[in-house]
């Protein structure tokens, strides 16, 4: 029989995994609206799409990291080993710096001149945001395996 410690860890992974698969859509979408911005960069309905998932993102992203951490999954991961704390507490300050350069993206979009700004220097700059997403997505995951552990 499973223990009811087990069974709640388990769970939370399951939610965890749920929720990261939200963000991942949402990453292969704006890497879509990227592309097609970058091929259109003078119409406005492209950059208008790009904006509108931009900030719909930053919302998802914000409400995942909120379910994530603070009183969240990997809270109640760490409560149950304690010495998953300092990990918990890494991940976070990872996820606020995540969501301020999303926000620099954000602002570098709203903002694009042609005249003045590169698209590809904003489109590396997501395509890095991207792959870091990731990696802290996977920090989460490994979190709550070694809570299972």
């Amino acid at each position: 029989m499973m223990s009811n410690n087990r069974r709640d860890v388990s769970g939370i992974r399951m939610c965890l995994n749920h929720s990261q698969s939200g963000i991942e859509e949402g990453l292969v979408e704006l890497e879509q609206d990227f592309r097609i911005w970058f091929e259109h960069p003078h119409q406005r309905p492209y950059w208008s799409k790009l904006m509108e998932h931009l900030v719909s993102f930053r919302w998802v992203l914000d409400q995942h990291f909120t379910r994530v951490a603070g009183e969240g999954y990997l809270e109640h991961v760490a409560c149950q080993r304690p010495g998953l704390y300092s990990d918990l507490r890494d991940i976070e300050c990872w996820q606020w710096r995540l969501i301020d350069r999303l926000d620099s993206i954000i602002h570098d979009v709203q903002t694009f001149d042609s005249q003045r700004d590169e698209i590809a220097d904003i489109e590396d700059e997501f395509r890095r945001l991207h792959g870091e997403i990731l990696d802290e997505e996977s920090q989460e995951r490994l979190l709550v395996e070694r809570g299972l552990a």
